[in-house]
């Protein structure tokens, strides 16, 4: 499975854009940029939301944990596990119920970003 680098330099070859004008675009410098591609260096998180920003595509995505690069809360795989955005419990069709109290989706959405984050800050680290 591509890594972050290999995905990234794909991305912003497909887009036609080079190294300067994507750091033009998620703030930072081309030398930045050129460092993520060579794997000499890993975005920040807030630079990761700007990445996927930016290539209309998501964290999960750049980082390899998921092959589907389009970014978009409908997809849902009938062979895969469904993502909790995907059958519709922040959408309000579901609730999750902990403690018999009904979880609230700021939380779930909180949630759902610290474990995105542990993950990424996981698979940056190794």
């Amino acid at each position: 499975m591509p890594d972050f680098k290999t995905r990234l330099k794909r991305l912003r070859k497909q887009n036609n854009l080079t190294q300067q004008e994507v750091g033009d675009k998620i703030q930072v410098s081309k030398v930045a940029v050129s460092g993520y591609e060579n794997g000499i260096r890993s975005p920040e998180i807030s630079t990761l939301k700007k990445i996927a920003d930016l290539f209309e595509t998501t964290i999960d995505y750049l980082v390899g944990y998921s092959d589907i690069p389009e970014k978009s809360s409908d997809y849902i795989n009938p062979t895969t596990t469904h993502y909790l955005s995907d059958i519709g419990i922040l959408e309000g069709k579901y609730k999750i119920i902990i403690d018999n109290k009904e979880v609230d989706e700021e939380l779930i959405k909180e949630a759902i970003d610290y474990i995105r984050a542990k993950r990424i800050m996981k698979k940056l680290s190794s």
